[in-house]
Formats: structure tokens, C-alpha cells, sequence
């Protein structure tokens, strides 16, 4: 793994276990195993590589989301999206860790959440899509998004948390109550 990987994904771990504030990046370089002018030749400052932390984990989420989506009915779309959401929270504890306690405002601004829209395209046109078709509400996308993957976040700390083991029927109720909450 080369250098700059190795210091993104360091500070990853790190900021998950110690949060931002808590992590300087003389810890980073120390377990990254690079000099502290090393991370300085990559990244201005630690600000930047959790800029860079959340943009890639926004492009895989943008992949992930739509693997294997079928090309029509959007319930079945809508489906399958909610559940590749969830298995990927799953899998990356980290990624879904950052994103709860980092990758929100104030420490990721507007500007790099715009950066980000571009990975989310085919979704939010699959969900303009649907509005249009009257398949679910004829609602703020923005509003919609939430009400459609809140859900999967919740259902995911639920799991993470030990409050709810979330098989499979569990698993399908939260799917159920995301799509009641947004379907026309």
C-alpha cells in the first residue's frame, strides 16, 4: 500500500476510535509508519484528508447503491438500493462510523457535500423518476432521501448497538416501513 493510502486509511481508524479533535497527526504518521512531513507532502492539513475520507466514501456508496438494481419497478429498485445501503454499513463499520460522527456538518462543509452529489446521480434520478411516475410522493427529493435511507441508518445502529439482532424479518420490516414512508 502506498504512502498517501496508508495515512488516509490510518486517519480513518483513528478519527472512528478517538474522533477528530483527538487525533493529531503525529499519532497518524506514527501509526501510518511515515514521517510527519510525509503526510504534509499529501495533504495540507487534516482537514484535507477527511475531506478526502468522505469523498471516497461517497463514491463507493455511489457504486454500491446501484449494483444489480433492476431496470424497472421502482419498489423492486427501491429494494434493492435500501439493502445494498444496509449490507454496506454493515460490511464498513468504519465508513458507516465516519459518516455518523464525521461526515456531517460542521466538520465536512457545503462545498465538499457538493463535491460529493455527482456520485449519487443515477439514484436521484431514479427517485425524480418515480415522482413523476407517481410511484412515491410527489415530495422535496431532499426530504425523500431522508425519509427512504434514515431508516437504513437506524436499522444499522440498531445492529451495531446490540439493541436488535436485525435478521432478516427484522431486516424486511425496516425495509417495509422505509418504503411506506415514501410510497404515492
Amino acid at each position: 500500500m502506498d504512502k498517501k493510502k496508508r495515512i488516509i486509511l490510518t486517519m480513518l481508524e483513528l478519527v472512528v476510535e478517538q474522533g477528530v479533535h483527538a487525533t493529531p497527526m503525529s499519532q497518524v504518521a506514527k501509526e501510518a509508519g511515515v514521517a510527519v512531513g510525509t503526510i504534509y507532502h499529501y495533504f495540507k492539513n487534516k482537514e484535507e484528508i477527511i475531506e478526502e475520507i468522505y469523498i471516497m466514501i461517497c463514491q463507493d456508496f455511489g457504486i454500491v447503491l446501484i449494483a444489480n438494481v433492476p431496470n424497472d419497478g421502482f419498489k423492486e429498485q427501491f429494494a434493492v438500493i435500501w439493502h445494498n445501503l444496509y449490507n454496506y454499513f454493515i460490511g464498513n463499520p468504519m465508513a458507516f462510523k465516519f459518516m455518523e460522527f464525521v461526515g456531517v456538518p460542521p466538520i465536512i462543509n457545503a462545498e465538499i457535500r457538493l463535491k460529493s452529489v455527482k456520485h449519487f446521480t443515477n439514484i436521484r434520478d431514479l427517485f425524480l423518476a418515480a415522482i413523476i411516475k407517481k410511484e412515491i410522493k410527489d415530495a422535496n427529493l431532499r426530504l425523500v432521501l431522508q425519509m427512504s435511507f434514515g431508516n437504513v441508518i437506524s436499522a444499522a445502529r440498531l445492529k451495531f448497538k446490540e439493541e436488535l439482532p436485525m435478521n432478516e424479518e427484522q431486516i424486511e420490516d425496516a425495509l417495509q416501513m422505509s418504503w411506506n414512508c415514501i410510497k404515492a
